[in-house]
Order: structure tokens, then sequence, then C-alpha cells
């Protein structure tokens, strides 16, 4: 398995590729400064057709690039919050400001993609397991309405929470069955961007689970409430990297961040340490 996290500032972007050859794209921002999309960039690495399309958050910045990524890429099943519907999706946007292209894109797909699954690809040794809160029983809120997507092989888990912030995480934290397979985490990308309110201290303390390493996909720091770093790294156990123990990776700083496992076992790299390793080795 493998699962690239693209450096999409302020969104969220990333690849998932199974050793059966299937790939799944969990949401699909674009980052904006570099003029990256998916939709460029999959066509690009010879990926024309998506086993699964995940959407773990109703805002734009995590599907502003889905018009043009419906375009040319096939996606066969759309995986998102069940208990929203299309126009409900839209009520609640036109409640804020009227909805971005992306979101009108997701919303044309919600009357498309309503068929019942009968029968999961073929996905090999990766399953996926994905939980939500209720609308409009538990909450109106895109951030508490959002996914949180496991991934799970025999070597690495991975969460995506989409923007959850700390009631949606409460409310989650109620179901047995989402603690038990919290404990298998190894990767949690934080919530809402590591936005304050997403860090939610429950998460850990009734849970006992403390991930590896957490990964913040996010923009360069503008706020006070991205200044969460610190508080992931108390709350990450660490791994070897470059020489040293890392808790915490940002797209901000790393830029794309590649996990990979086997049966072997797990690995991560960036794009920042491939970059610096090239220019060492041209200097040497």
């Amino acid at each position: 398995m493998k699962i690239t996290i693209f450096n999409v500032e302020h969104g969220a972007c990333a690849l998932i590729s199974s050793d059966t050859g299937l790939h799944a794209l969990v949401d699909c921002g674009h980052n904006s400064t570099t003029g990256w999309r998916p939709s460029v960039a999959l066509p690009a690495m010879g990926i024309n057709s998506l086993a699964g399309m995940f959407i773990t958050n109703y805002d734009e910045d995590h599907v502003s690039d889905l018009p043009y990524l419906r375009e040319r890429v096939g996606i066969q099943i759309l995986y998102r919050n069940p208990t929203v519907s299309g126009p409900q999706l839209l009520a609640l946007k036109n409640a804020d400001r009227p909805p971005g292209r992306g979101i009108d894109s997701l919303i044309t797909m919600t009357g498309i993609f309503t068929a019942p699954v009968i029968s999961q690809p073929n996905w090999g040794n990766i399953t996926f397991s994905l939980y939500w809160n209720n609308f409009p029983g538990d909450f109106v809120d895109e951030n508490n309405l959002s996914v949180a997507l496991f991934v799970h092989h025999p070597n690495l888990t991975v969460l995506f929470p989409g923007d959850l912030e700390k009631a949606g995480w409460r409310r989650l934290l109620q179901n047995t069955q989402f603690v038990q397979e919290l404990q298998r985490v190894h990767v949690l990308v934080a919530s809402h961007h590591g936005r304050e309110n997403g860090c939610c201290e429950e998460l850990f303390e009734y849970s006992r689970w403390n991930p590896q390493i957490t990964i913040v996909s996010d923009d360069f720091k503008q706020f006070e409430t991205q200044e969460t770093t610190s508080w992931y790294r108390a709350r990450s156990r660490g791994i070897p990297f470059d020489g040293g123990i890392r808790k915490v990776f940002t797209t901000r700083s790393d830029g794309n961040i590649f996990l990979e496992a086997s049966g072997f076992g797990a690995s991560i790299d960036t794009e920042s340490r491939q970059l610096n390793a090239l220019l060492r080795g041209i200097a040497e």
C-alpha cells in the first residue's frame, strides 16, 4: 500500500494505491500557489480511474478540484456522510454563502451515485472503515458531520478525520467500535488542518491511545489557531527519521508526504527530505 498526502495548502487531498493496482482519492483539494491539481497529476501518473472517492468534509477546500477531476478521471464509488442529502447540503452551504464549484459538483454527484454498492473492489490487504455523526440529529454544521476514515493495512493504519471539531470527536467516542479501531492507528492526519478547534483532549485520554506520528495538511501559519504543532507533538510517540526522532510532519514544511506499507513493515518519506538529499548529492 502506498499513500501520498499532497501539499494542497489549506486543503486536503491524498492518494491511496493498493498492491492490486486500485486507487482511491481522499478529498480533492488543489494548490492555488503552485497550480498542482489531482485532475492533472493523476492522469500524468497513468491513473485514469478511481475505485473509490472519499469525501471527508463538506467544505470547498476538500473538493475544489472535483469538477475537473470528474472530467478526466472515472470515479466508481463515492463515499461520504450519507445522512446529508444533496438538497440538504445545498441548504447548509447557502446558509453561509453560495457554494463553490467543488461543492456544486459534489451535490450533482449525490444525485448520480445512488445505487447500493453490491460488492467492494479487490483492495487486497487494505480495508476501510468510515464513521460519521448524523444530520440533523447529532449536528447541523459541516465540520462535525465530517467522515472519520480509517485506512487499515496489516502494518499501517491511517486515520483521516476531515474537519472534526471537539464536539464531533466526543460524539464518535461514544461508539465502542470507533474507539477499538482508534487503538490500531499509527498515523493521525490532524483534524481541521491542525486548527485548535480540532484538538480534542478526550481523543487521547478516553481511548488511552497515542499515534506514532501526526500529519498536518495545511498552508503557512497565519493565525494563532494554527499553533498546535507542539500540542500534537506531546501526544505522538515519534519515529526515527532522517537521523532524528520526528513526531509531527506538515505539508507546509515537508511538502508531499509519502507513506508505504508492505509485509515487511511501514515507512515514511517527504518531498523536502528527497530534495535535500538530492542537493547534498549534487554538492558532493
